[in-house]
């Protein structure tokens, strides 16, 4: 008893020495804004209990002492320590995390609370992006947002990227979506004169990716319609990083690494190879050499080497250094504020012989002039040097080669020049990268200043001016022991192009709430020009090789000039209303005028109304607890596009009409004054479901039509031209998009979050003129009912096994056992063009991302997977290397050719010139282009504050990233993301030796001072 008595009194006396110390503290929790943040979770270090705010941030809770530290966590943001320090109130600021929840979001003319949207836009922050080893920006969208397909049209270095936005919507004209930096529209697009294949310029490589905030891409009618003529196809807004009142703090972030081929085709051996051209002449002629004596197939020089065996992949894709450095300075006060970044970028290619540099300085100025007048200004200054090769959809490439130069040649001959095929015009690959001197020289400046003036509380107008300023000088040199030098004595081109974007734009605010009403309206008038200018000349027969200018070749031809220009003036207005912050309406008009369209139709108006409701903040949602947030939005509007070309609707004349020694002009373009704008409807509904206060579900349908599209319209008779300029056909796009990402334990020092995109969509070609369909490249078609780049061809039934399977008169003369067997499609009795069939789509019907980011401690792991299906691939590498119908170098598939001895059921025999058309367009060459790929993988350590301080180092990471590590598909090619054709819209999807991406691994380093 008495020992239950002094248990007793010991417990007591604990309680109510717990009672005299508990500490009541009270504060509010804000976003960057001011706003108050809901539902965040307050826990104490070291300490049970805990907290969450209310509606409007505020909190309170008791704690054993002053000195202890809360921890703010929510879903959204990033988790805040804060140490009370001797202070019993407090207010703490919590910064938007990587779950792309940020309560406040950029769109166009303005930002917008997120709970207040009724329009759909996505947002990618910085601190997803900040690790990754990007070329350009634009990369840092693939598979993060739901609705956007981005592609990489080639792996080579500073090689362009293609965005759809919710599909593809116009057929000649530009699907590519409207980029604005830091509020004004930029060029995008290449303006190289010299081809390298199919190859583009990504003009958008000059951005500094590190210097980025954030990256919101508009997608429905509703948010792209204030952009009016230019938001048909989606509108990706970028967002630089600005000063803050704060100690200036340096940064600096780089990462070193190597890229590698993460695929190779195996090629025949020399002795194989061999073996197959020799079966390909007998199977024709009944000989070994054909109509040709044995010295031109196997004479001591050509294909008789049997000692030789080159492996053309191993000689050219080489293991390639990458380099990224980054340093920035971030700081000032209230008065004035800066951000001042610089980088310098270094990517070889895996290919030999290229390469991409890139230095880039960047500074961000704002400066309170008084309580109402801001001004804030931005300049990036960038210059890259691009080391180019012949490739992409070019037979003369260096991968092309590679493939198709038989592996019997060797690579040096005994004199030490470069093997050749005397009997092919196909070059000796390593010649191609290492001799030809291609390369571009840009320069770019990006300037932007805006004054913003403060009238009242509720009304300010905002002033903003700015330039965009592009250089590109290209040189190219072919020496004359190449191709295409061989017969001129060298060859020489140079070209030099210039480009001047000028804008401005006057936005007026008024922002004003009225007890349980809240307005918010924008007008905008707005006024773009652009400018081009482009000079091109050629040079032959040159002295030696050592000497690439123009001046030294005796002969100069083909010296042109042009110049060409275009503007935009366009009237926005925007009206948004809120009641109670439940019941959203929003309502926007821009009327445009373009120089590019027909006197008649200059104009444009482009209406859209959208509107939402918080369902989870009516009365009757109060008991739902696990329900954070609910709400209904849906939208409809118009947008446009006048990407048919510079002055598409005036009659042209153009110079090179020369008679005898006098120089001409000609008409060039038949003029359509009626010409319009090509106009996006598009409907929208969306559902979002906030959960637990930790997970976010969002569901979305839309339709987007296209009507009047601007293509050219066939001509016939005796008006001297073949087109015109048209408004004609329409396409629709559909799809269905769903997002989840959420913490899926969030427990003492381990977190889990992850984050899923699916996307399905659905493109149709309603109409196009006269219902023809149309061809567009090897397999490509256009027809009504289809997607666009659909694919058209024969279907395979098999291979003939004997002559007496063989029908006359429908298969062929030239039809002999181990020839294809083709479908007859509507049992006609002749293979013909009637009897081709849609054999699928370019396009994907699904794709989607799923991202997991684990911390445990110090230590982060993200893993960042992405997938496509339902697309094709025309693989027409393989109609050449598996051809086996002339000297071109074949894979080792081909080794399941069939022979008399070894009949083949898929693969078909080897016969020199393809006389039964094994190789003519059929399915033959359509593959699933469906692949699954673990985009990153990075492991990072970030090091504890405390053991920094003695460094002067207020943090530091060190992480190790893969990029492109693993890749799962049945593609047989070397990469199922790239496409030859890319930027055409009505022929994507076909692959012939396009250059692949690279595998990369880097280690990298974050420092902050």
């Amino acid at each position: 008893m008495k020992n239950l008595l002094t248990l007793l009194l010991a417990f007591a006396s604990m309680f109510q020495f717990t009672l005299a110390q508990a500490i009541k503290v009270q504060g509010t929790v804000q976003d960057s804004q001011g706003k108050g943040i809901p539902n965040v979770t307050i826990t104490i270090n070291g300490q049970r209990g805990g907290t969450t705010s209310d509606k409007d941030g505020n909190f309170t809770l008791n704690v054993n002492s002053l000195q202890s530290k809360l921890l703010f966590s929510s879903i959204g943001y990033n988790n805040e320590e804060v140490a009370l320090d001797g202070k019993s109130t407090i207010a703490v600021t919590m910064t938007n995390s990587e779950s792309n929840l940020g309560e406040v979001v950029v769109v166009g003319y303005g930002t917008q609370r997120k709970r207040d949207l009724t329009g759909s836009i996505s947002n990618v922050s910085a601190n997803q992006i900040k690790n990754l080893s990007l070329t350009s920006p634009e990369q840092a969208l693939q598979g993060r947002v739901a609705g956007v397909n981005v592609t990489s049209s080639s792996g080579t270095p500073g090689g362009s990227v293609n965005i759809n936005v919710r599909g593809i919507g116009t057929i000649s004209g530009n699907a590519q979506p409207l980029y604005v930096l830091d509020g004004i529209p930029i060029a995008t697009g290449s303006f190289s004169q010299l081809g390298v294949g199919n190859q583009v310029l990504n003009s958008l490589a000059d951005v500094n990716p590190n210097d980025i905030e954030s990256i919101d891409i508009l997608k429905d009618a509703s948010a792209t319609a204030i952009y009016g003529s230019r938001g048909a196809n989606g509108v990706v807004l970028i967002t630089t990083k600005r000063g803050k009142n704060q100690k200036t703090r340096v940064n600096y972030s780089g990462y070193t690494g190597n890229q590698t081929a993460w695929k190779k085709i195996e090629p025949l051996s020399g002795r194989d190879f061999q073996d197959v051209l020799q079966e390909s002449l007998f199977n024709r002629y009944g000989s070994l050499y054909g109509n040709q004596e044995p010295s031109f197939y196997l004479g001591p020089d050509v294909h008789d080497n049997s000692y030789v065996n080159t492996n053309w992949q191993n000689e050219i894709f080489t293991t390639a250094p990458i380099n990224s450095h980054d340093i920035s300075a971030q700081g000032g006060n209230d008065k004035t504020k800066f951000y001042a970044g610089g980088n310098y970028f270094d990517q070889q290619g895996t290919i030999v012989g290229s390469r991409f540099q890139r230095y880039n300085f960047r500074l961000n100025l704002d400066n309170t002039v008084s309580e109402k007048f801001k001004i804030s200004s931005g300049i990036s200054i960038s210059n890259s040097i691009q080391n180019r090769i012949q490739n992409d959809n070019n037979i003369y490439g260096v991968l092309s080669t590679a493939v198709l130069l038989a592996s019997d040649i060797p690579v040096y001959n005994p004199d030490g020049t470069y093997g050749k095929d005397p009997t092919s015009s196909t070059e000796n690959p390593l010649l191609a990268a290492k001799e030809n001197f291609n390369k571009v020289f840009n320069g770019r400046a990006l300037a932007n200043i805006s004054g913003d003036y403060q009238f009242s509380k509720a009304l300010s107008l905002k002033v903003n001016m700015g330039a965009d300023y592009v250089s590109l000088n290209e040189s190219r040199f072919y020496p004359s022991i190449s191709n295409a030098g061989a017969g001129v004595r060298g060859q020489a081109t140079e070209a030099y192009n210039k480009s001047m974007n000028l804008i401005n734009e006057n936005i007026l605010s008024f922002r004003k709430d009225f007890g349980k009403h809240g307005i918010n309206a924008v007008g905008v008038a707005s006024y773009q020009t652009q400018n081009f200018e482009s000079i091109y000349a050629l040079a032959e027969n040159f002295p030696g090789n050592s000497i690439r200018r123009l001046s030294a070749g005796s002969v100069k031809k083909d010296a042109t000039t042009s110049g060409s220009s275009f503007g935009i003036i366009g009237y926005v207005g925007r009206f948004n209303y809120s009641y109670d912050g439940k019941y959203l309406l929003s309502v926007s008009l821009r009327r445009d005028g373009s120089s590019n369209l027909g006197s008649t139709t200059k104009w444009g108006t482009f209406p859209a109304v959208s509107a939402g409701w918080r369902i989870s903040d009516e009365k009757f949602m109060s008991n739902v607890k696990f329900i954070n947030n609910l709400k209904l939005r849906g939208s409809r509007g118009n947008s446009g596009s006048n990407s048919g070309g510079l002055f598409a609707s005036l009659p042209l004349i153009s110079p090179g009409a020369n008679y005898l020694t006098s120089a001409g002009l000609a008409p060039s373009q038949l003029g359509n004054p009626n010409l319009g704008w090509e106009t996006s409807i598009q409907t929208d509904l969306a559902l979002e479901l906030g959960l637990f206060n930790r997970i976010n579900i969002i569901a979305e349908v839309y339709q987007r039509k296209t009507n009047d599209l601007l293509t050219s319209r066939q001509l016939v008779g005796n008006s001297g031209f073949l087109s015109v300029n048209d408004n004609i056909g329409a396409i629709t796009n559909k799809g269905l998009e769903l997002g989840l990402e959420g913490t899926v334990v969030n427990y003492k020092k381990f977190n889990w979050n992850t984050n899923f995109t699916l996307t399905f969509q659905k493109n149709n070609v309603d109409t196009i003129y006269g219902g023809n369909p149309f061809g567009s490249g090897f397999m490509s078609w256009v027809q009504q009912g289809y997607p666009l780049s659909s694919f058209r061809g024969y279907r395979m039934q098999g291979i003939f096994q004997a002559q007496t399977d063989i029908v006359a008169g429908r298969d062929g003369s030239a039809a002999r056992p181990g020839d294809i067997k083709w479908k007859d499609v509507n049992s006609d009795g002749v293979i013909n063009s009637a009897d081709q069939e849609i054999l699928g789509t370019a396009l994907p019907t699904y794709f989607g991302s799923f991202t997991n980011t684990f911390t445990l401690g110090n230590f982060e792991l993200t893993a960042f997977l992405q997938f496509v299906g339902g697309n094709k691939i025309v693989n027409y590498n393989r109609a050449f290397a598996e051809g086996m119908n002339s000297v071109f170098g074949q894979f080792a598939t081909v080794l399941d050719r069939w022979t008399a001895t070894k009949p083949s059921t898929t693969m078909p025999r080897a016969v020199w010139g393809d006389p039964a058309n094994n190789r003519r367009a059929s399915d033959r060459w359509v593959e699933d282009g469906s692949f699954t790929r673990l985009k990153n993988l990075l492991v990072g350590y970030n090091f504890n504050q405390s053991a920094l301080k003695k460094m002067k180092i207020s943090s530091l990471k060190l992480f190790l990233q893969a990029q492109n590590l693993f890749t799962w598909t049945k593609y047989q090619g070397f990469d199922p993301e790239v496409s030859t054709f890319t930027l055409t819209n009505t022929a994507q999807g076909t692959d012939f030796l396009t250059f692949p991406q690279p595998r990369i691994i880097t280690f990298g380093i974050n420092a902050g001072f």
